[in-house]
């Protein structure tokens, strides 16, 4: 028996010192003098390319569509420029490094999920589900540009070291427990517990660098012409959704931090920005709109009708008062009613006429007061935190 465990501990071992010796370089392990040959690729990019090749041949689908693939690469090249030019302080990683420019690609995966995701050297995707559930390119931007800052700052390179770490730490942990004799169910458990501890740190990172890529990618939309407040509306609105359908809470195994944290964050390195949150501008959001209908000009307040008049004119400057009341973040209580008038925050809007319906103006005052009311009602519940 001793024999066995005498065996067991030098195979252990030589196992051990082999990994030891594959992790070092060549010259180091047998005492040359190798000069290493001049890399030809940078090693983050070789990764990022290597990986999207092997994705390709396992299937990724990717979208060819031209009108998407014009609107991403817009969207993007004018991130990556930024990005290429502007140091953007780092979290986590590495600040962008400017003296190595990289050259971002960017891609449309046939996939109906929201997702987007980012490999090292500056390959981006974006998922086709994500296009159709960002609300505007400010939105979109926002995204990509959280996507550019994993890049940028060597996210996934520095994850993959952090990892590598962790390895070795478990190894020699193993090796230390049967040297030491530990018996072989207690080194089982051991090792649980080593791999519970890792996939911690490591998601403790990964959240770190979520962070990080949230306010890169907030500053980097800025800097290129866009509005930030489209990566918090976008938060926001994932926020909601997870309310509505709850994912199973997953604990240490949680990779990012929760919507709803990420964008208060958000809303607190807008307002330090000194920049105005005004969530209309970027989502589909409280939208005022004219149409004809016959012989009537229509007011719409998110496609359902706020009043009708005969005279196009009156139509147009209502609706453009109404959208200037609206920019001021209203609550329900901010809307009265003073007879046939509306009044907002005790400002005159509009007073409603005979020929703006079949009905008395007082009753229609009414009927739009309600109808205001309950569509900022709706914003609040739905539409912010």
């Amino acid at each position: 028996m001793k024999r066995k465990v005498a065996l067991l501990i030098q195979h252990k071992a030589a196992l051990f010192a082999t990994a030891l010796c594959l992790a070092l370089p060549t010259a180091w392990v047998y005492g040359q003098e190798k000069k290493p040959a001049l890399p030809l690729e940078d090693p983050e990019v070789k990764m990022g390319r290597e990986a999207h090749e092997e994705m390709i041949k396992s299937g990724l689908k990717l979208v060819s569509d031209p009108a998407l693939v014009k609107r991403v690469e817009t969207i993007g090249q004018k991130l990556a420029a930024l990005a290429n030019q502007t140091p953007i302080p780092a979290l986590y990683g590495t600040e962008n490094k400017l003296t190595r420019p990289l050259n971002y690609r960017f891609f449309i995966v046939d996939d109906p999920d929201t997702n987007a995701f980012a490999l090292p050297g500056g390959f981006v995707y974006v998922n086709k589900g994500l296009l159709k559930y960002t609300q505007s390119d400010d939105e979109l931007a926002g995204v990509m540009g959280h996507e550019i800052i994993h890049a940028a700052h060597s996210h996934g390179a520095k994850l993959q070291r952090e990892q590598s770490k962790l390895n070795t730490q478990m190894a020699v942990a193993a090796l230390g427990a049967i040297l030491a004799k530990v018996p072989m169910q207690d080194t089982g458990n051991l090792l649980t517990g080593f791999q519970l501890l890792a996939i911690q740190k490591v998601n403790g990172y990964g959240q770190t660098a979520e962070k990080d890529a949230d306010q890169g990618g907030i500053i980097l939309a800025q800097k290129a012409g866009f509005n930030p407040v489209g990566m918090l509306t976008f938060m926001e609105r994932l926020a909601r959704d997870q309310r509505s359908h709850p994912d199973v809470e997953m604990g240490i195994f949680r990779t990012h931090p929760p919507e709803k944290v990420r964008a208060v964050a958000m809303i607190a390195q807008i307002s330090q920005m000194g920049l105005p949150i005004n969530r209309r501008s970027t989502a589909s959001i409280l939208k005022v709109t004219t149409r004809v209908d016959g012989s009537m000009t229509e007011v719409l307040l998110d496609g359902k009708l706020f009043l009708r008049t005969v005279k196009p004119e009156r139509a147009k400057e209502i609706a453009t008062a109404l959208d200037k009341a609206l920019d001021q973040e209203l609550q329900v209580y901010d809307v009265r009613k003073q007879g046939s008038a509306i009044q907002i925050r005790g400002e005159h809007l509009v007073t409603l006429e005979t020929g703006d319906g079949t009905l008395a103006p007082d009753k229609l005052a009414d009927d739009a007061c309600k109808m205001l009311r309950l569509s900022l009602y709706r914003y609040v519940l739905n539409g912010t935190l």
